[in-house]
């Protein structure tokens, strides 16, 4: 809990010194038997996997099928590994560079929710990715990784399709992505230090030193980052310094103690994908018309709007503040959003790397974690694992995502273009801004805290059953704490001073009159002037236009402050039995996993902000039984067939309420794969085909729930009482909260890889995948809920129930205005998921030369390819946007100098991305009311540069 938002850690500072104390007690019972037996070799750890055994692109064992070292052609499920040389080989520095090139993975924009808004990517520190159509989870060392990572200290990928209740009870259906660190090694590797440029100013760095200290006994390892980069949009950039430490020592030849510690900072500046959303388009082509009044002075008019409310803002031209109320702006009244159209004549006044988020949308980073693993081998056959992981994180992000009085339709993000469609400013002083376009926002901060720590043991325990089969059986337990505190922020007025007596919501710290809204008129074509005004510039001591009183920004909550203790414990078994001598090779895993929940409610203070409220605890529980059983048959030394059937359970989401229901019930995913496994080319060729099916259950969406029908009801409701229409009782019954719904997803598909290293100096890697996401049971208790609200409604005020708005502000209109978002949602019952794509390839070959006269030299390429994303239902029709095709390329030359009196090996690598400069634009959405015009576009990022020099010495 924090309810003074600072982080109490006497209870995490208690929990580090039970872990380390039991630590330096396993150590001791490691000397003692070190002296007992000192003779005896401690074998290969059952359960750690080094890069070591990977052969140029093929892994030849993994962990992410039964937590045990484990061949690849031994383990029934859909696993694939990304070996530190194909990461080297490709140029890839951080999640985001090989998402496309893991079978059937696809990054996660927002772009398969309703109300896509781009906030995964902004939101996140972390790129956030779907497998096979649906949500993953990210690891490291198999502890759940929920804050940033990078390559500089990165050995492996594993990347785990579908359910797997082995590596997780709780987790997410599509699978999970587990990245191994270096570790320190008793070995002669040789000390690497690289330096990078690249296109837009990219510079990077890194180290990485090892060391034996004492021979077979003790080795550390240091690895190290920084990067200071730019974007090929303006405002974008990347600063990251990281540094990783880690240790091995052997205190007998039958333990292992190892420990690893990073820290990192991170600040960024990270676009949306798409461009602008243009709300000024009909505005522009009707000759840009400004009037002199407010709207019952000026002709009706779809493309011009006023606000009917307060509406203070900053205009960073003239720092002044002004109260724009009922003076005129563009708005696109009966389109709601639309992309800027991408003709030539558009992209001269927004180009291409126009970022309207501005130098404002910064993100800021700080994260430290270390692990303990202390490994002892008890006997011939038994070997014990303590491990203790630690993870801090501290995100703060500025996003200028609030749109222009969201309240009343005003629908839209700092994305937007308005235009200034008044001939007089508020002071009724003429308008020097008359006919001009701007960007206007309310700004967002959202303030990301988290702590995890982790507490696990591992046995594991071979044996036979006579000459019949070998086993090994494995059992786990671990105690995890969690403590999350996610608040997001609206700048706003201190003291909110646009309360009034006759709505208590104005008196709401966030509420849309006490926002700070702030303008930017910017000149057109110029892409760097193309931006939000920024956060960074405070308003102090401001005079009220109105009342005269002096303000000043802050900032309030604009949601329910989540502030959230877990304790979660976990049980897990494990069987792996090798039968006929190895043909038959079966895994059963059964595992069980309980959760405590606690968190604090939200209140207002005496501001109108929203606080923790101490006296308000909920508690809730959580428990699951999850299993899997797999098997491989080896119908020959090269050909297997396998399959597998496990389950999962996910934690609701606690932000999200449903109607009937509050809490979101835990959603459920189990998958079936069966498929085949080749070993060809003695060793040098594997390919694993497969067929998948996985159903995931009970999901919850976001979608516009609180606004189209929480906020719709509770507005009728208070009308109807305030009309003397119903009780207060009766009202009371029927107010909502939620803020989600209930979906299902049915996710089936072929999925192809094959690994080849068909020479000594050939590497070859390639994955095909076609994917199928149905929807189903979408908004099923909201379709019931919208049946019998509506006739209550009706029966109690009828369709011509005036909310006093116009004459088009009837309870019928709104009535059809919520059903037909209702029906939208739900006209994808049946249908492809959102955002899928149906078929995804990607291909990646590198050969080096190996004698000759271009010894040393290595040419390698590859490319992407996915399938048009699905975007809507637009009257019954099935819309998709574009398919995706990029060609990348890689060339290098590796030769031998002294240096400083050492032999030093240099490499020079060149890496392009997007080679033939591929400028097809992804559409992602369409507006409902045209389906031939985009609502979002995201951009294709340019053709890119890398150039690396590495020195290994």
């Amino acid at each position: 809990m924090k309810p003074d938002y600072t982080q109490d850690r006497s209870q995490r500072l208690q929990r580090y010194s039970v872990a380390l104390s039991a630590f330096c007690f396993g150590g001791a019972l490691s000397l003692s038997h070190a002296q007992e037996s000192e003779e005896e070799v401690f074998t290969l750890s059952p359960f750690e996997v080094t890069a070591d055994s990977d052969q140029g692109y093929r892994a030849t064992s993994t962990l992410a099928g039964s937590r045990l070292n484990t061949s690849l052609k031994d383990t029934g499920a859909a696993i694939s590994v990304l070996t530190a040389e194909f990461i080297e080989d490709i140029g890839a520095t951080s999640m985001k560079d090989v998402i496309l090139y893991s079978n059937n993975s696809v990054p996660d924009y927002g772009d398969a929710a309703p109300n896509f808004n781009g906030n995964p990517m902004i939101g996140n520190e972390e790129w956030q990715l779907r497998i096979r159509g649906l949500p993953a989870s990210y690891a490291r060392n198999y502890f759940d990784w929920e804050t940033s990572s990078d390559f500089y200290n990165v050995e492996r990928v594993d990347q785990s399709r579908g359910p797997n209740s082995i590596l997780f009870g709780f987790g997410s259906a599509g699978g999970i992505v587990n990245t191994t660190t270096k570790s320190a090694s008793f070995g002669d590797l040789k000390d690497e230090v690289s330096f990078s440029v690249g296109s837009w100013d990219r510079l990077r760095g890194t180290v990485d030193l090892n060391r034996v200290l004492v021979e077979d006994v003790f080795a550390i390892r240091l690895n190290a980052m920084t990067e200071d980069s730019e974007g090929w949009r303006n405002f974008e950039s990347y600063e990251a310094d990281r540094l990783h430490l880690a240790a091995r020592w052997k205190p007998s030849e039958k333990s292992m103690l190892k420990a690893e510690f990073e820290t990192g900072k991170v600040e960024d500046n990270v676009a949306r994908p798409w461009l602008v959303i243009d709300q000024a388009w009909a505005w522009r082509e009707a000759g840009r018309p400004t009037y002199d009044g407010a709207q019952w002075d000026w002709p009706v008019s779809d493309s011009i709007r006023q606000t009917w409310s307060e509406h203070l803002v900053y205009v960073e031209n003239s720092g002044e503040l002004m109260n724009w109320q009922s003076m005129p702006f563009t708005y696109l009244a009966n389109q709601s959003w639309g992309h800027l159209e991408m003709t030539e004549e558009n992209l001269q006044l927004f180009p291409f790397e126009t970022n309207p988020g501005g130098p404002g949308a910064q993100r800021f980073t700080d994260y430290d974690t270390y692990t303990v693993n202390y490994e002892l081998q008890a006997s011939d056959d038994l070997y014990l694992d303590l491990s203790y992981n630690h993870q801090n994180s501290e995100f703060l992000g500025y996003d200028p995502n609030g749109g222009n009085l969201s309240r009343y339709g005003y629908m839209g993000d700092a994305t937007n273009i308005w235009g200034d469609a008044s001939n007089w400013l508020p002071t009724w002083d003429a308008n020097p801004y008359a006919g001009q376009l701007y960007i206007e926002n309310n700004w967002t901060r959202r303030t990301n805290t988290t702590d995890i720590d982790n507490l696990r043991a591992t046995a594991a325990y071979s044996f036979e059953t006579g000459e019949f089969a070998n086993h090994r059986f494995a059992v786990m337990a671990q105690r995890s704490w969690r403590e999350y505190l996610n608040r997001e922020d609206a700048e706003v007025f201190e003291g909110a001073p646009f309360a009034v007596d006759w709505d208590e919501a104005s008196g709401y710290a966030e509420f849309d009159s006490n926002r700070v809204f702030r303008r930017y008129y910017f000149e057109e074509g110029n892409s760097r002037d193309i931006r939000a005004s920024s956060w960074q510039t405070p308003i102090v001591g401001m005079v009220d236009p109105v009342s005269g009183a002096s303000l000043t920004s802050g900032w309030a909550p604009n949601q329910e402050i989540n502030n959230s203790d877990q304790t979660q414990d976990t049980l897990l078994a494990a069987l792996q039995s090798y039968f006929f001598e190895g043909d038959l090779v079966t895994t059963f895993g059964f595992r069980s996993d309980s959760l405590d929940y606690t968190s604090f409610g939200s209140t207002r203070d005496s501001g109108g902000r929203y606080i923790l409220d101490t006296a308000n605890v909920t508690k809730e529980s959580f428990s699951a039984d999850t299993s899997t059983i797999g098997a491989v048959y080896h119908l020959t030394d090269k050909v297997s067939i396998y399959a597998n059937k496990s389950n999962t359970r996910q934690l609701p989401s606690v932000n999200q309420r449903i109607i009937g229901g509050g809490l979101p019930p835990m959603p459920e995913g189990s998958g079936t794969d069966i498929g085949l496994k080749f070993d060809l080319m003695e060793g040098k060729l594997y390919a694993n085909f497969n067929y998948y099916e996985t159903d995931y259950e009970n999901t919850s969406e976001w979608g516009n729930i609180q606004a189209d029908v929480t906020n719709r009801n509770n507005t009728f409701l208070r009308a109807f009482f305030n009309s003397d229409l119903i009780t207060a009782a009766e009202r009371d019954a029927r107010i909502l909260d939620a803020n989600a719904y209930l979906e299902d997803r049915f996710s089936k598909g072929w999925e192809l890889e094959v690994i080849a290293n068909p020479t000594d100096n050939w590497r070859v890697s390639f994955n095909f995948s076609k994917t199928d996401v149905v929807k189903d049971n979408i908004m099923s208790e909201v379709d019931a809920w919208a049946a019998e609200n509506t006739a209550y409604w009706l029966e109690v005020a009828g369709a011509d129930y005036n909310f006093g708005g116009g004459d088009w502000d009837t309870l019928g209109n709104h009535i059809g205005w919520m059903m037909d978002g209702i029906d939208e949602a739900t006209s994808f019952n049946g249908q492809p998921a959102r955002g899928e794509r149906g078929y995804g390839t990607s291909l990646y070959t590198n050969y080096k030369f190996s004698e000759g006269g271009l010894k040393g030299l290595y040419v390698g390429g590859g490319a992407r390819y996915q399938d048009t994303n699905v975007i809507g239902m637009v009257g019954g029709e099935l819309i998709e946007g574009e398919n995706l095709f990029l060609t990348d390329f890689s060339a290098g030359y590796e030769f031998t100098r002294d240096l400083f009196g050492k032999p030093t090996d240099i490499e020079i690598q060149l890496n392009v991305s997007n080679l033939l400069d591929e400028d097809q634009h992804q559409v992602y959405t369409v507006a409902w009311w045209d389906s031939s015009r985009p609502e979002r576009v995201g951009l294709q990022e340019p053709r890119k540069v890398m150039l690396t020099t590495r020195f290994s010495f």
